[in-house]
């Protein structure tokens, strides 16, 4: 088992393959589930639930709940977006499910993952990197900020209705000289994200990071697309698949959003990590 589209020495260092009765599958219900991940944000002692950039707020629920936001399928894991009772559009109105890694991830690994995203105005999908570890015992790293790195985020925003435009991006604060001075080495993006004329939502896609240290690199159905010079001086990172519904951005345009849960489904087939020998 090696990376998709990719060459070289590699070594699994883990395999979530998601689905209650696939062949194969390493994480088939929410017990298992919660032995590799937690279902919040790191901050606020792992119970942070969610950004004020966004609606949705994070929830985890016991397995067979009506209310579950992590519904195992017969060969995938759902992130399921709800309206509870009494929610609707708007700040602290959805829930949604997360998936954050208690696996520590450094420079030399490489990240892949397999999905089909969420659809319809308002969805914003995301998988990236933040800095800082929990660990099982619960105790944590340091946790700074920045460094971070979105292997993507589709705003499905400003009349958009399905998830075309990929955007990655690294994260500075304004003070690009502590990160090396981002700047790409290559990309197939243009300023407002890679467009390649696809519906993500439509089917599954493979999404991955060769985090070459110094120097991450963005691949996409295992074709390189975007290559940026980019230090991380911080603790080791965590894996974050956050299915963020609603946008509290400026000049975000949500008119006629709708509330329709079965567009909501970040549908997540495996995760895998490797370390570059």
């Amino acid at each position: 088992m090696v990376p998709v589209g990719a060459t070289g020495d590699f070594a699994l260092v883990k395999d979530w393959s998601f689905g209650r009765s696939r062949a194969g599958a390493t994480v088939r219900n929410m017990a298992a589930l919660a032995e590799e991940f937690r279902f919040r944000l790191i901050y606020e002692g792992g119970r942070l639930d969610g950004l004020p950039t966004y609606w949705s707020r994070h929830r985890d629920y016991p397995e067979g709940d009506p209310r579950s936001l992590h519904v195992f399928l017969d060969d995938t894991l759902v992130l399921k977006g709800r309206i509870p009772p009494g929610g609707g559009l708007r700040t602290g109105g959805i829930e949604s499910g997360m998936l954050r890694a208690l696996l520590p991830v450094t420079p030399g690994m490489y990240v892949e993952m397999r999905a089909k995203l969420p659809r319809g105005l308002g969805v914003w999908p995301a998988f990236w990197l933040n800095p800082g570890v929990e660990g099982r015992d619960g105790s944590f790293s340091e946790l700074p900020w920045p460094p971070e790195i979105d292997i993507f985020e589709f705003y499905v925003w400003q009349g958009r209705t399905v998830p075309r435009i990929l955007e990655g991006r690294v994260q500075d604060a304004g003070r690009p000289a502590e990160f090396g001075n981002p700047r790409d080495l290559f990309t197939l993006f243009s300023r407002d994200g890679y467009d390649p004329g696809i519906d993500f939502s439509a089917d599954f896609h493979v999404f991955a990071l060769d985090w070459e240290r110094d120097r991450p690199i963005w691949l996409l159905d295992g074709r390189r697309i975007k290559q940026t010079r980019y230090h991380w001086n911080a603790p080791p990172a965590h894996i974050l698949i956050t299915n963020q519904i609603g946008m509290t951005l400026n000049g975000v345009n949500l008119a006629g959003m709708q509330a329709n849960e079965a567009n909501w489904d970040y549908t997540v087939d495996y995760l895998r990590v490797w370390q570059r020998r």
